[in-house]
């Protein structure tokens, strides 16, 4: 009966956060990188503007200097209601970095934002991030990862955690391909 109940609550805690990264070229926190906008895929309002402020001010903490975020004239009040979920300013700040000539450009996804339904009402994030070499448009690395945290816990405290384990393993990709 212990043996099964430490099993149990092992595997409980590593399904907490799951990440699967791949990569292909070289990558470097050095060089320039533009943060695209993201593409919203829940019915949160503003998740993915939330996820971009989080994603910014952690890949300054992991030491990256030249970030800049990109703003066109398509992404400015983009307050309409329609079926587009942020590809449309993701495509354009991806050219406009290519005009400034970006080294690199970070896409990402929100996948989850939100509290689950349910007496404790736990709170889930998941998120996809893509870096892409420019001006290919190769992506050199992509990451996924998602979690449910506790019913005390906030949302964007678990996004936060998400979007930190991913950037952990972009830098340690960098690291790893500078070497």
């Amino acid at each position: 009966m212990k043996k099964i109940f430490v099993v149990l609550l092992v595997g409980l805690l590593l399904s907490g956060c799951v990440t699967l990264r791949q990569g292909g070229g070289t990558v470097s926190f050095t060089d320039s990188w533009a943060l695209l906008p993201f593409i919203n895929n829940t019915e949160t309002p503003y998740a993915a503007e939330r996820a971009e402020a989080v994603t910014a001010a952690l890949l300054h903490t992991h030491g990256m200097q030249k970030l800049e975020r990109t703003v066109t004239e398509t992404a400015k009040g983009d307050d309409h209601l329609g079926l587009d979920r942020g590809e449309l300013k993701q495509k354009a700040a991806l050219e406009a970095a290519k005009q400034k000539k970006v080294r690199y450009a970070i896409a990402g996804t929100v996948n989850e934002w939100r509290y689950k339904v349910g007496l404790d009402g736990e709170p889930v994030a998941g998120f996809t991030l893509q870096v892409i070499e420019l001006p290919e448009e190769k992506v050199v690395w992509s990451g996924v990862a998602g979690k449910s945290g506790w019913s005390r816990d906030a949302v964007s405290a678990v996004a936060q955690q998400v979007l930190d384990s991913l950037i952990g393993d972009l830098e340690k990709a960098a690291a790893t391909n500078t070497k």
